[in-house]
C-alpha cells in the first residue's frame, strides 16, 4: 500500500544536470546500522505529487506531508512517522510509532477514504486487523521480524541520516502485511550519480540514488548538504512511459513540532 501511494511531484520544476554514472557493485550493509539510528532527528517534509507523461507539461494531483516526531508510546521513548498524502480530494495517511532506540515497530494506523488498517506489534508478533467499507474486516498475524523496517517511508529518514558519498549502498529487509498474505522483502539503494536538480527554495547538488524492491525501481535525488530528499521518481505499472514525481515544495523543509 505505501508503495502504491508513495508517489512524487513536479519534474518541470526540475532542471538537472546530466547524472554522473558510476558502475555497480555488491549490496551494501544494513540500512537502519545503530550509528545511523542514533543520528536521526525530528524532521518535515512538503512535497507536491505530479503525474508525468510523454505528453508534456505534468499534472499535479496532489501533496505529501513526511514527518518525524520525538515522543514516547506506552512508556516507550518513540519517533511518531507520519506520512499524509492529499490526492485530488481524498486524504490518505499513516501513522507508525517506532522505538527511538532500534526502530522496534510499536504501532501503526493507517487511514484512507474508506476504512483503516491497524497493526499492534509484540516481541514475538504483529497482528494486524483490516476494515474497509466495500472489502469489510479481516485479520492477519505474523511472526515478528527483528531489525525489519514496518513501512517503506522509515528509508526517507534514514536516508538524511545516513553517510552517503559516491559508493554508498545499503540494504533491509521490510514487513509487507496484507489480507491475503504477509511476509518479509527485501530492499536495496545505492548512489548511481550525481546531480544538480532546481526545487522552489534554490538549486541543490544532489546525491543520485535508486531504490529496487522486487520488479520496481524508484529513484531519489537526495541533498548533499543534509540529507534531504528533493526529488523522488517512481514508474506507473501498467502506463508506458508515464512516471509519478514527488518535488520538495516551496519552504518545504519545516520544524516538526510535538
Amino acid at each position: 500500500m505505501t508503495l502504491k501511494w508513495l508517489v512524487a511531484a513536479a519534474a518541470a520544476l526540475a532542471a538537472a544536470a546530466p547524472i554522473t554514472a558510476q558502475s555497480p557493485r555488491a549490496p551494501g550493509p544494513r540500512l537502519a546500522q545503530p550509528a545511523t539510528v542514533a543520528r536521526l532527528k525530528p524532521m518535515k517534509w512538503l512535497y507536491v505529487i505530479s503525474l508525468v507523461t510523454g505528453e508534456g507539461t505534468p499534472q499535479r494531483i496532489g501533496f505529501r506531508t513526511l514527518s518525524l516526531t520525538d515522543t514516547s508510546y506506552a512508556g516507550v521513548p518513540a519517533w511518531l512517522v507520519i506520512d499524509s498524502r492529499q490526492m485530488q480530494t481524498v486524504t490518505y495517511a499513516e501513522s507508525l510509532y517506532v522505538a527511538r532506540a532500534d526502530l522496534r515497530p510499536l504501532y501503526r494506523v493507517e487511514h484512507t477514504p474508506t476504512g483503516q488498517t491497524v497493526s499492534r506489534y509484540a516481541r514475538d508478533s504483529i497482528r494486524t486487523a483490516f476494515d474497509d467499507d466495500s472489502a469489510g474486516h479481516a485479520a492477519a498475524a505474523m511472526p515478528a521480524v527483528s531489525g525489519a523496517l514496518p513501512a517503506l517511508y522509515l528509508v526517507e529518514g534514514l536516508l538524511s541520516a545516513s553517510p552517503l558519498g559516491p559508493n554508498w549502498s545499503a540494504t533491509a529487509r521490510m514487513i509487507a502485511i496484507g489480507r491475503d498474505s504477509s511476509g518479509v522483502v527485501s530492499l536495496a539503494l545505492a548512489t548511481v550519480g550525481q546531480d544538480k536538480i532546481n526545487v522552489p527554495d534554490g538549486l541543490f547538488d544532489a546525491w543520485v540514488l535508486t531504490l529496487t524492491l522486487g520488479k520496481s525501481e524508484e529513484k531519489l535525488w537526495v541533498r548533499k548538504s543534509d540529507g534531504v530528499v528533493l526529488r523522488e521518481e517512481l514508474p506507473v505499472a501498467g502506463m508506458a512511459g508515464a512516471s509519478v514525481e514527488m518535488l520538495l515544495g516551496l519552504n518545504g523543509v519545516q520544524t516538526a513540532h510535538p
